[in-house]
């Protein structure tokens, strides 16, 4: 292990808390100066705590009686095949149920991704004072036809005045290999929020996710040919109401 490349065993041993000392204080000095490493290990520790969540209480029950008895004799002749259905039923429930959450890990994981880019590209681009972004609001027009042209599907550039945020502008970014738009409003006081919105892989509609790191926090959502992100430097329950103002916006 060295001081900028990882393995990712280490990393799993890291999360598991099976490393202390030296060698956790490295590795923590590594994540603190790769915000990407740093989100991958979150979003692990994240997998085994759902997991942990998902499991622990069903390893804990104890088996009935009268199967626990079963099992210990061998059962009888007669018995055996309804021991072996349900077995099988048994696997095609954990198997059922494994796909579901796989699923659920797999939609939990493109969220935390989505929503870490706009995260970063909030602490990015909204501490600039002299290029904040790429065009102005004066060129609304242009701005929402270029961004619209690049993302790949029209969209309008929501109005959020009544929020109290009146728009600077925005810049063409990027979501995987996918283009993304940031746009960018500032507030009476110049704290400043961003909407982070690219195509997304599937024509589907999801619910509100809330993710945060720090004192920044991001809800995301996906609607239709979009996914969208709202970041800023502010608690959970005023950025989810400020979200839904935004969802509102876009939907004219």
């Amino acid at each position: 292990m060295t001081t900028n490349k990882i393995d990712d065993w280490a990393l799993h041993a890291y999360v598991d808390n099976e490393v202390s000392g030296e060698q956790r204080a490295e590795i923590e000095e590594l994540l603190r100066a790769n915000p990407e490493l740093a989100q991958r290990v979150e979003e692990w520790r994240r997998q085994g705590e759902l997991l942990k969540h998902a499991y622990d209480g069903v390893l804990a029950e104890p088996l009935p009686r009268s199967l626990a008895a079963t099992l210990r004799s061998g059962g009888s002749l007669s018995a055996r095949p309804y021991l072996a259905m349900a077995a099988a039923l048994a696997l095609l429930l954990l198997g059922g149920f494994g796909g579901w959450f796989l699923a659920m890990e797999t939609e939990h994981s493109h969220v935390a991704d989505f929503a870490g880019r706009a995260l970063s590209a909030h602490a990015i681009y909204a501490a600039e004072v002299r290029h904040p972004v790429e065009v102005r609001a004066d060129e609304k027009d242009h701005l929402q036809t270029w961004l619209s042209k690049r993302v790949g599907t029209a969209f309008t550039v929501p109005d959020l005045t009544a929020q109290g945020y009146t728009l600077l502008g925005g810049r063409l970014l990027a979501a995987g290999d996918r283009p993304a738009a940031l746009l960018m409003y500032e507030d009476a006081k110049a704290d400043r929020i961003t909407i982070f919105l690219s195509a997304a892989a599937e024509n589907t509609d999801t619910a509100l996710h809330v993710e945060q790191r720090g004192n920044l926090t991001a809800c995301y959502w996906r609607d239709g040919k979009l996914a969208f992100a709202v970041a800023g430097e502010m608690p959970r329950e005023p950025m989810m109401k400020l979200a839904e103002a935004v969802y509102d916006a876009f939907e004219g």
